[in-house]
């Protein structure tokens, strides 16, 4: 037996289970004891009646296993709450346009006309014909309404005629810098595919009403919790103060469950500083995280001059804020591991834990580099199972090796914490350990398979070293005796399973702060 508070009794007691709690004192057990929203205590069977009381609340796992929560710790809860409000037209949902169509119009006929169509997910590379549809195909769909296609990473869209004329793009219209109007090549005429930032197009469709944003976080929220999600990280890099008070009202509100560190773009550091908020600051539910360096989105440059990703690095360093850096291919990695040797040369932090988002390919000769640089890796590694026939297609074999290489990662020492980018792919954690252990794509190819790891570091990434990563494992991410009680039941040990199984492991209980929060 392994508690706190000898002689008080549990309110909750979930015992004939198999509990990997990933906390070294005691790293298995059958029987979890939690006293209001923390771990009271873990055992064997056999000590139930020493945490038991007259309150006491039992539920028998019947040998199934219980693992921390599931700590998301590189996503998008808005974006993901509103895509939820979508047509969706991810390759699960369409095959080809014409189905694609068939969605939109259906929407169409449901709605009044002159009411934006939002559709989201799209990606040519698994549509039947092998590219996007074009604006007049989606007029085909729904000439009255304005329509906006968006791709599943969020890069592209597609508006069709009405759209494209609310948004005021015509083929006098310029580019912009880091966006991109595609043309039909003889007419110049924009044929509805936009890639990049575009403002008009930020500009023209109206942001969700309280009651649309209420209603898509709730049927987020449900998605979190079916995962097993109970801690997620929202590392946008529009994320300012509107935002933080936004997630105030949902969560005090009862809308979003799962307890939320919110990092902030770099844009937003003075705003947050001029009221007194820095990094830690908030509660349990929701905390202020560190900052979103994205200057590759945010100004539509893919490569950033250097001088400027150590400026901003250095203020957010100086201002006492972990940063986060978008790191989307091998020079912003390389930018990145400079700007933090920079921010160390000028202010040494033994623990700064900068984290790399993505880091999704790493040539060998930058692993030194990266273990180097105390850096942790915030990857996705759901990705290699959504997208991986696409990387097997498009990526050249030579460099196959270098995408999501996180064995290398963990042997060389870097923290490694795993995340699912939603609502850029489903936010289901046990794809996530599937695709690390296997290194499956969804066809059953393999890619890489010397970088793969065992189920055990797997699932820490997708708990103790999350909680790291928002500097939190002393109150979560391990089933401890005085942490919080954070827990998931599964229908198998994913430990244990036979790889091929791990995928289809299902969440049968989701705890949060003591309450069973979401029951199968």
């Amino acid at each position: 037996m392994y508690r706190t508070n000898l002689g008080t009794s549990a309110d909750l007691i979930l015992y004939n289970a198999r509990a990997i709690t990933l906390d070294q004192e005691r790293p298995n057990a059958e029987l979890v004891a939690i006293e209001g929203n923390k771990v009271l205590g873990i055992g064997d069977n056999d000590s139930l009646e020493l945490f038991k009381g007259a309150g006491t609340k039992l539920i028998d796992c019947e040998g199934r296993a219980i693992v921390p929560g599931f700590n998301d710790a590189h996503c998008h809860p808005l974006s993901f709450a509103a895509t939820l409000l979508y047509v969706d037209c991810s390759p699960s949902a369409v095959k080809n346009i014409v189905e694609l169509q068939a969605r939109i119009r259906e929407q169409a006929e449901r709605i009044p006309e002159g009411k934006w169509i939002r559709a989201a997910n799209y990606d040519e590379f698994y549509l039947a014909e092998k590219r996007p549809p074009n604006r007049w195909e989606m007029d085909e769909a729904s000439p009255q309404h304005p329509v906006i296609l968006t791709h599943r990473s969020g890069h592209d869209c597609v508006l069709n005629s009405l759209a494209l004329r609310l948004a005021g793009i015509t083929r006098e219209t310029p580019d912009l810098q880091g966006g991109t109007i595609h043309r039909e090549p003889q007419t110049g005429e924009p044929n509805g595919l936009i890639s990049g930032r575009n403002e008009r197009v930020e500009i023209a469709i109206p942001p969700l009403d309280e009651e649309e944003l209420e209603q898509g976080m709730r049927l987020a929220n449900q998605e979190y919790l079916s995962a097993g999600i109970t801690s997620l990280q929202d590392t946008t890099w529009t994320n300012g103060l509107r935002h933080w008070q936004m997630f105030q009202r949902l969560i005090g509100g009862g809308k979003l469950s799962p307890r939320l560190r919110m990092l902030i773009g770099i844009e937003a550091l003075e705003e947050f500083q001029s009221v007194g908020l820095s990094m830690g600051s908030g509660d349990s539910r929701l905390r202020l995280g560190g900052v979103k360096l994205a200057l590759d989105e945010s100004t539509g440059c893919p490569h950033p001059p250097q001088e400027d990703i150590n400026y901003h690095a250095l203020r957010a360093h100086k201002a006492g804020f972990q940063i986060a850096f978008h790191v989307s291919d091998v020079y912003t990695l390389q930018a990145s591991l400079a700007a933090i040797e920079f921010t160390q040369q000028q202010i040494p932090k033994t623990d700064h834990r900068h984290r790399l988002e993505h880091c999704a390919v790493c040539p060998p000769e930058l692993l030194g580099r990266l273990g180097a640089s105390r850096a942790m890796v915030i990857c996705q590694p759901s990705f290699l199972y959504h997208s991986g026939q696409r990387y097997l297609v498009e990526v050249p074999s030579a460099k196959l090796s270098w995408l999501y290489p996180i064995g290398s990662f963990l042997n060389g020492g870097v923290k490694v914490v795993a995340s699912s980018d939603s609502p850029m792919v489903p936010c289901n954690p046990l794809v996530g350990i599937y695709a690390a252990v296997t290194r499956k794509v969804e066809t059953g190819r393999t890619l890489s398979p010397r970088e793969s790891i065992s189920p055990l570091e797997a699932l820490k990434m997708y708990t103790l070293w999350g909680a790291y990563a928002s500097f939190e494992e002393g109150v979560k991410g391990s089933i401890s005796p005085g942490k919080l009680a954070d827990l998931v039941v599964l229908s198998n040990d994913p430990t244990q399973a036979a790889p091929e199984e791990i995928k289809d492991i299902r969440v049968m209980l989701t705890i949060i702060d003591g309450k069973v929060g979401w029951e199968r």
